[in-house]
């Protein structure tokens, strides 16, 4: 008898479809199903170089002989049949959410029935099963979890990316097929070109890069690094433990960085170069965006802690969703938000709901998803906010990291979404599926089907809405009104261009000639990797080394008047803006720092180095809050940008203080 050492528990997307796929062949009887009809098996495989450690995976063993039929297409028929179309099909995720019966099961019901499933995936790799050292505190906090509570943290759909859910769905599908087809016939010719995975991008600051990870009830521990126990590697985990390999989940997340930095860091491309492009973008900030800090900022522009929210924000959103101008820009990927943000920066409650309102403001108006992870615990954490499952510790003083029990609860939380997504779309997509778009509008066709009557004449009635541009709607700010907002957004269809001839192929081209940020991925996170990229570009050096103190890599001045020059050829890009991430602190040590930037270009390489600079920045190091925090500085070259043939030198002095760091630098084309 053949069996699947698949057992995909779907929990996202077309993770939902294959999850379910294989939950349909249980009996009624959970409890009996997973007595008689399963097997948990343990493998010892070799641990990604990460770990550096052997992990340990789980399978359950799946009877499939006699439930699935062999060379299954994407629609479910066996291959070589004629297939007969469902009333109102449209393909391969149609024919998917019929087959599974997703139509007909809320992801409560899902939920509350695998729960033995959910709670075996949820073991970190690197707890292994043997010792499941966390095995009651993960207990406990599933029993938190409860579906009524996990649906609190539903708060936006992706209300206008149905078809970017529909590609999701399709990638993943085609990646369980394949593997599922290979194991079914071991002697079958195996497909030259393997589906790839589903790739996700996790962006945040500290709280969402696992700072105080680690604390918990059970046992203080140093075998999770910071990274490998947060939420993120804890959901690539959970995903490909159920779902058989189908993820690849990276994490671009950095100490000290809010939204602002976020937008450089994607518009500039500032992502290890073997990250591919990503279907899925989840936005953490939260925390870092509702930093007193940013509170300060507010009040010296003279607007409120949301309204700052809200205007940072936007220009992340409208950078991730941007359109497309032609084939050679990269697509919009399926964007979420992540709200992590309970307290401590503010005590008044009101104020700690100001990126909520924000974030709820922006995914309303464009449609992109979010997600609570604050509203699913707020009333657990209000009614004790001595308690450190959900909450960071020493409430109330301020510490905005939370520990293990928020990590594996988020894990949850984002899986849960996902599968509530996965359900929608497919409840709901005999209706999505007849949206089409004519020249980059939307169009809701009538069709007498599913229920609905036949129109007893042709005619026309008035006052029916307009076409929906397929564009990103007008800027939403103090002066976005009623009165031309519809105006504005149908006239921006002049910028429409249609990408669907385009290929799904993005590979991420890098705009900048010279760009570095300490400590944003695994492999750039030591002194050696920093003093590597930087003696390829530095021409004098007096005063300037790499640290990593505290953990903080970054190029650091060691003495007053330290000066730095860096000379770069261009070949192919030009260089239109400097782009400097700078730690701002405290104390005696950073009282008065600053530098000077100076950039010069010589034209085409000739002649010696302008005496006077092309442009000039001078930038502060220091501010008088007890926290270090990372903020972005930029020296636009202007109508005097670097071009192709041209030197570019930079030269950085220390004019103020005795130290100064920079975090990251880049040097790009716009």
């Amino acid at each position: 008898m053949q069996v699947s050492k698949l057992f995909s528990f779907i929990l996202g997307f077309a993770f939902c479809s294959i999850f379910y796929f294989h939950i349909n062949f249980l009996v009624s009887d959970t409890k009996s199903a997973i007595n008689n009809e399963f097997e948990l098996q343990f493998e010892e495989t070799l641990a990604s170089s990460d770990l550096n450690k052997k992990r340990v995976d789980q399978s359950i063993e799946i009877d499939a002989e006699a439930s699935i039929p062999n060379n299954v297409d994407n629609a479910g028929s066996t291959a070589g049949e004629p297939r007969e179309e469902e009333e109102g099909s449209t393909g391969a995720n149609d024919g998917v959410c019929s087959l599974l019966k997703l139509k007909s099961s809320s992801p409560s019901y899902i939920w509350k029935e695998h729960l033995q499933q959910i709670f075996l995936a949820s073991r970190h790799l690197q707890d292994t099963q043997d010792e499941f050292i966390w095995h009651d505190f993960t207990a406990k906090l599933l029993n938190y979890m409860t579906p009524q509570r996990l649906q609190t943290s539903i708060k936006t759909l992706p209300s206008r990316y149905w078809k970017q859910v529909g590609h999701v769905m399709n990638i993943a599908y085609e990646r369980y097929q394949h593997q599922h087809i290979n194991l079914q016939n071991p002697q079958q010719k195996k497909v030259k070109v393997e589906p790839r995975k589903l790739n996700i991008l996790v962006m945040g600051g500290s709280v969402t890069m696992g700072v105080f990870c680690n604390n918990n009830p059970v046992m203080q521990t140093s075998r999770f690094s910071r990274r490998n126990c947060a939420w993120p590697t804890r959901l690539g985990q959970f995903l490909n433990s159920l779902s058989g390999d189908m993820v690849d989940l990276r994490m671009i997340t950095l100490g000290g960085t809010n939204t602002e930095s976020a937008i450089r860091i994607w518009d500039y491309a500032l992502f290890p170069s073997d990250m591919p492009y990503p279907d899925i973008v989840f936005h953490a900030y939260a925390t870092n965006d509702m930093h007193v800090l940013s509170e300060n900022e507010a009040k010296k522009r003279g607007v409120t802690l949301e309204d700052m929210i809200l205007e940072v924000n936007q220009h992340f959103v409208r950078t991730i969703l941007k359109p497309q101008k032609d084939c050679k820009d990269r697509p919009a990927p399926l964007l979420f938000y992540f709200d992590d943000y309970v307290g401590n920066e503010q005590k008044e409650l009101l104020k700690t709901h100001s990126f909520a309102r924000a974030a709820h403001s922006l995914a309303s108006y464009y449609g992109f998803g979010l997600i609570s992870y604050a509203d699913a615990v707020r009333h657990l954490i209000y009614a004790d906010t001595n308690e450190d499952w959900f909450s960071p510790n020493d409430w109330p003083s301020r510490q905005v990291h939370p520990g293990m029990g928020m990590h594996i609860a988020s894990m949850w939380i984002v899986a849960f979404n996902m599968l509530n997504i996965a359900s929608t779309y497919c409840t709901g997509f005999d209706v999505e599926r007849e949206m089409t778009y004519v020249e980059g509008v939307a169009k809701l066709e009538y069709l007498p089907k599913g229920g609905l009557p036949v129109l007893r004449n042709e005619k026309e009635l008035a006052g029916e809405p307009q076409l929906i541009p397929n564009i990103l709607p007008p800027e939403l700010n103090a002066n976005t009104s009623l009165i031309d907002i519809s105006s504005n957004w149908q006239n921006s269809m002049a910028s429409y261009f249609d990408s669907s001839s385009c290929k799904d192929d993005h590979p991420i081209e890098k705009p900048c000639v010279f760009s570095w940020v300490g400590g944003l991925e695994k492999k750039f996170d030591k002194i050696p990797h920093l003093e590597s990229r930087m003696k390829n570009v530095v021409t004098t050096n007096d005063g300037w080394v790499s640290s990593a103190d505290k953990g903080k890599l970054g190029f650091e001045a060691t003495k007053g008047g330290a000066i730095v020059e860096i000379k770069i050829g261009l070949d192919k890009l030009n260089v239109q803006t400097l782009n400097f991430m700078v730690m701002t602190s405290y104390g005696d040590k950073w009282k008065d720092s600053r530098v000077r930037v100076d950039a010069f270009v010589d034209r085409h390489g000739k002649g010696p180095t302008p005496l006077d600079p092309t442009k000039s920045l001078d930038i502060e190091g220091s501010h008088d809050r007890h926290t270090s925090e990372t903020y972005n500085h930029k020296l636009d070259l202007g109508s005097d940008q670097a071009l192709p043939k041209d030197i570019l030198r930079v030269r950085i002095t220390l004019v103020g203080g005795s130290t100064f760091k920079f975090m990251g630098m880049a040097f790009c084309d716009h």
